[in-house]
């Protein structure tokens, strides 16, 4: 692969990868190094898999596949996490209060689900995915991706419903 090439597609997509990797680990940090192995494994490869389209999806199935690797190792189990410190950090950025306290809450919603939620609902609302290939993704059948979308809709419609009534 060309210097040229790679950082095109570094650029171009790290934006989505990070967002990907931020929806498993919950935290930038493990979001920013994973972020890194996918790139590097991009490095590696001999040529680009072929259209943007086709580059794009590998890149999400490199990203989903290297998460699911990451949770499963015993380095992972034994990790302490750090209570909202990224989430805390948005409400700094912005002057609209209102806004953020929205965005705050749905963010919040939407990181409390469970991970087979969580990923769907941000590869389907944030990347934009079919629902076909959020199932050649994840390696499951597209009915198991709509139950899944469906589901999290409830738990968030739950959530979201008794945030803003208070």
């Amino acid at each position: 692969m060309r210097n040229t090439e790679y950082i095109s597609c570094v650029e171009r997509y790290s934006e989505m990868v990070f967002r990907i990797a931020f929806s498993y680990f919950g935290n930038k940090a493990d979001a920013e190094d994973m972020m890194q192995d996918v790139f590097l494994k991009l490095l590696h490869q001999d040529q680009l898999p072929g259209s943007d389209e086709q580059i794009k999806a590998w890149l999400i199935r490199v990203t989903v596949n290297q998460c699911h690797s990451t949770f499963r190792s015993p380095f992972r189990k034994k990790k302490v996490w750090l209570s909202d410190y990224e989430l805390n950090s948005f409400a700094d950025e912005t002057s609209i209060e209102e806004d953020v306290t929205r965005r705050y809450a749905v963010y919040s919603a939407v990181m409390s689900l469970p991970d087979k939620y969580r990923i769907v609902v941000h590869l389907y609302y944030y990347e934009d995915l079919p629902i076909d290939e959020i199932a050649e993704v994840l390696h499951v059948k597209a009915t198991t991706v709509q139950t899944r979308l469906a589901r999290a809709r409830d738990k968030l419609k739950k959530v979201l419903k008794e945030d803003f009534a208070r």
